[in-house]
């Protein structure tokens, strides 16, 4: 590997995500792991959330660079903690829609924790697959990017969670699959992560939260990096937005985001690239592309900001009523800076 300022801050060759793709409706027809009802995640995160992931709480696990673990089974080094939660089997997806005849889609549920002290940043959605006992390989299903909760692109922070699925086209009743998940960093002695789904799970001993060890910033504070000024300068509720309604239980949470452009040049904005609403395990807040058409003012998609201008607009989450802490992250990655910053709405 090269020893350089970017692959030192690469980890995983993976990634944050970027929203979340609501997988409620769809009907799975098995699942191993930590149960998941109404959907993929449910509308709220598991109540066990011992165990932070940090050096001090919990040591590392193992000192093999490949380690092989079974499902629930966490992985714990200095910088990194892995944990496959679950696995669940549909017959359909938002996104490729239905598998086809002879086929299903095997969903993997899966957290990554920051442990260590420095930013780790996530690329290359191809690190993950599944692998059978011929050698058979599996390369991960292209989702809604747009609305999903599969592993993207983006900065992880230190004490930052991300929770998510990623998803498999197989045979229906197929089984002796292995999830494999490529490393590459100078940052841990991790190489090859491989969790083997049809083993027995167990019971994790905790699942990891957000312990964030960065500045989390206040509603109404502004943070520059790479020449812009971003400022989330206040938030409300609504039950509605157009003709969007949230259901039972349900609300939308919507903070108002103002980016600034101190560049000599346009500023190339994406709103779901960019922005992320994460929860106290790390699982994505849906962005409802639905209600942000719908809503007037709302923050542009992809927004070209001129020099000297700004853009400024809501963001329509989807949430529990009530959900809290909540936090907003903004990433400056493809702005120029390998920079995250994190403000707490509630």
């Amino acid at each position: 590997m090269t020893d350089n300022r970017r692959s030192r801050r690469a980890l995983l060759r993976s990634g944050a995500a970027a929203g979340t793709l609501l997988l409620a409706g769809c009907s799975g027809n098995e699942s191993t792991g930590t149960p998941t009802p109404s959907g993929l995640f449910g509308r709220t995160d598991p109540g066990t959330t011992t165990g932070d992931g940090r050096q001090t709480d919990d040591g590392p696990t193992g000192d093999t660079d490949r380690p092989s673990v079974v499902v629930g089974q966490r992985v714990l080094r200095e910088s990194i903690g892995f944990l496959v939660e679950g696995t669940t089997r549909y017959g359909k997806l938002p996104g490729p829609g239905q598998a086809p005849d002879g086929r299903e889609y095997l969903v993997v549920v899966l957290s990554v924790k920051n442990r260590g002290d420095e930013v780790i940043e996530m690329g290359d959605l191809n690190a993950f697959r599944l692998i059978d006992g011929d050698g058979t390989t599996r390369e991960r299903v292209d989702l809604v990017t747009q609305t999903g909760s599969q592993f993207t692109e983006g900065l992880l922070v230190p004490g930052e969670t991300i929770r998510g699925f990623v998803a498999f086209e197989v045979a229906s009743d197929s089984t002796g699959w292995t999830f494999v998940v490529d490393i590459e960093s100078l940052e841990t002695d991790l190489e090859r992560l491989s969790v083997d789904l049809d083993a027995d799970p167990q019971q994790p001993d905790g699942l990891f939260r957000q312990s964030l060890r960065v500045p989390v910033n206040d509603v109404g504070d502004s943070v520059t990096a790479a020449d812009l000024t971003v400022t989330v300068s206040e938030v409300r509720t609504a039950d509605s937005v157009g003709r969007s309604r949230a259901g039972e239980g349900q609300e939308f949470l919507l903070p108002t985001v103002r980016v600034d452009n101190g560049k000599d040049r346009t500023a190339y904005l994406g709103l779901t690239g960019q922005t992320l609403l994460t929860g106290p395990r790390g699982t994505p807040r849906a962005l409802d592309l639905g209600a942000q058409q719908q809503l007037e003012g709302s923050f542009p998609l992809n927004p070209n900001v001129p020099s000297g201008e700004h853009v400024e607009g809501e963001i329509p989450y989807l949430v529990d009523a009530g959900d809290s802490p909540l936090y907003f992250a903004f990433d400056f990655t493809t702005s120029g800076a390998e920079q995250k910053s994190i403000w707490q709405l509630r």
